[in-house]
């Protein structure tokens, strides 16, 4: 594996640098001071939706007005852990603390609420199919949940590996279900048409991995918390390959742009990670100055990479096509 060698004196200066900081970079902060933003997830029209960790709300920013807006969940103290948009347009959002999902209609503003069956399941990570049922891992319940909005009907799905801990879900193009889970150290596909769970060992022992995501060719990208490593799986040919991080770097959540780049928040050095599987390279980017605590990320209709960074109390906009162009040869 060949990992880009990074001069952060000279990227920080071409960062800071009237020239390339303006296009490369822009931060959006929250008007309320210490949302702590997490998790975001972009819809349609590219409004970045996000969790106000320490609000209990919703966050809604809509960059071609530079408006943002905040909607408080009905349930108090609910921790919300994860959001996606559903074929829909709606919001939907996992309560962990309150063991619900909760749904936002972006048109009305209005909230729904729905206990999961399963009691003190802490539900985490969230994800839609194409058919606008809602998937979530169950991460004390030790299952997956699946939720039909148009029959409001639960139904759970119990993992094989006992005291698994799922935490990131994904589906492909198939309507497969994928999750892995953190404490069984596995990559599970769950069959909607029959139930039926198959789990794959990861490659290397205890790698607690909390976060998937899935390229346009239907490879699985594995985030190891421990090991600090980026796993990819092949569903075709059912085979693992491991990169190790530079800089001793843990992925705290992803995205893939439509070129198959690999974005990442990095929880351990406040940076965003890319990574190019064509070349198995890695390139690690401090974006703007003073300390940062970048959280959730995806991708726009433009390819432009956005992230809420806990720390500063924004969201900020990454340039990608720029950013490309700063890999060092």
């Amino acid at each position: 594996m060949k990992i880009v060698a990074v001069f952060w004196m000279l990227l920080g200066s071409l960062l800071c640098s009237p020239s390339w900081g303006v296009d490369v970079s822009k931060s959006f902060e929250t008007p309320t001071a210490y949302t702590l933003p997490t998790r975001i997830a972009i819809d349609k029209t590219d409004t970045v939706w996000f969790i106000e960790s320490n609000l209990n709300k919703i966050g809604r920013f809509q960059p071609a007005k530079g408006v943002f807006s905040e909607y408080t969940i009905p349930t108090p103290s609910s921790a919300p852990t994860d959001l996606t948009i559903s074929s829909t347009g709606k919001v939907w959002f996992t309560e962990s603390d309150s063991d619900q999902l909760g749904v936002l209609d972006p048109v009305s503003l209005a909230f729904k609420e729905y206990n999961i069956p399963t009691i003190q399941s802490m539900p985490s990570r969230i994800a839609a199919d194409i058919h606008g049922n809602i998937w979530f891992t169950e991460f004390y319940g030790n299952k997956v949940g699946v939720f039909d909005p148009r029959k409001e009907e639960f139904k759970e799905y119990t993992i094989p590996t006992p005291n698994s801990r799922p935490s990131g879900i994904v589906m492909d193009k198939n309507g497969i279900v994928w999750f892995v889970e953190t404490e069984g150290n596995k990559l599970a596909r769950l069959n909607p048409r029959d139930g039926v769970i198959r789990e794959f060992d990861l490659p290397t022992p205890h790698q607690t991995p909390r976060e998937i995501t899935i390229d346009a060719s239907g490879a699985l990208w594995i985030a190891g918390n421990i090991n600090r490593d980026l796993t990819v799986f092949n569903p075709t040919t059912k085979k693992f390959r491991t990169f190790v991080l530079p800089n001793n770097s843990v992925i705290e959540n992803m995205t893939v742009t439509s070129s198959g780049i690999i974005f990442s928040t990095l929880k351990t050095s406040g940076k965003i990670s890319m990574f190019d599987p064509k070349t198995s390279t890695f390139m690690e980017l401090e974006v703007g100055v003073g300390k940062s605590k970048p959280i959730g990320i995806d991708t726009d209709s433009k390819g432009d990479i956005w992230f809420a960074d806990k720390e500063k109390n924004a969201l900020i906009r990454l340039d990608a096509n720029i950013v490309k162009k700063m890999w060092i040869k």
